[in-house]
């Protein structure tokens, strides 16, 4: 049975979500989206870096949520879209993490979906959309051939971007994930890509529930993003040679 009260000290189970000064204003309506789910027992948790906010000033909207039960935890150091996952998940070490982006509005249930998803396929990370990788001839290339992936997608072939709403259980990670210096080096820019790295070399299963595409939140489509930039396709290659691990995904995909 779900609880309908929505906890500001359980440190079980963390939603946690990153923002920058050019989105900060308009977070509050992803942020408002988590605050309406269904399953309230968690801890809502925004991430954002003290030298992108001087004196730690935020928009009254943010502050009116921190009174809600929103925390607010700071980071000496930017580190864009890694801070989706990484802060929450080493300072929260014993929680499980969902990750969730702050240009989207979030479906009432997506929280309590991916719990119960959860406690169906324990120590698996769960997601909410995602993508089945597929081989080109011998190739394999970021999103290149891939199609959605659905929810009887086998785990080998999946690629979950955190920001949709993926559920992160304790341990799920290997330690790499927190080398800041070498997620620097081969994809500073590509969060989705570095923690699926970090997520198959640690060997943890994954699922994704299939889910439609959520709804935008309006007044972020004007502001800059991460994604304008197309990421993924060099921090994809970047990643796998690297860590060599080509031969073992293809075998799979086969």
């Amino acid at each position: 049975m779900f609880s309908h009260r929505l906890s500001k000290d359980n440190e079980s189970l963390v939603v946690s979500m990153t923002s920058y000064p050019a989105r900060i204003d308009g977070s509050w309506v992803s942020l408002e989206s988590i605050f309406r789910q269904r399953f309230k027992n968690f801890k809502l948790v925004l991430t954002l870096a003290e030298s992108q906010f001087p004196g730690k000033k935020l928009p009254l909207k943010i502050r009116l949520l921190v009174r809600k039960g929103l925390s607010i935890l700071w980071v000496k150091e930017d580190n864009r879209s890694w801070d989706h996952l990484w802060p929450a998940y080493s300072l929260y070490r014993g929680a499980s993490v969902i990750t969730v982006d702050d240009d989207k509005v979030f479906p009432p249930t997506l929280v309590g979906d991916l719990v119960r998803a959860s406690e169906q396929n324990p120590g698996a990370i769960i997601g909410s959309r995602g993508w089945e990788m597929k081989l080109v001839g011998k190739n394999l290339g970021f999103k290149t051939g891939w199609v959605r992936a659905t929810s009887s997608t086998e785990s080998d072939a999946l690629f979950m971007p955190p920001g949709n709403g993926s559920l992160y259980p304790p341990g799920s990670l290997a330690d790499i994930a927190g080398d800041t210096d070498l997620m620097k080096k081969l994809c500073p820019r590509a969060d989705d890509v570095w923690y699926w790295a970090a997520a198959r070399l640690n060997g943890t299963a994954s699922f994704c529930l299939g889910l439609p595409a959520h709804r935008p939140v309006r007044a972020q489509s004007s502001t800059p993003a991460l994604a304008d930039e197309d990421p993924g396709t060099a921090e994809f290659g970047s990643v796998i040679a690297h860590f060599d691990l080509l031969d073992d995904i293809s075998s799979h995909l086969l």
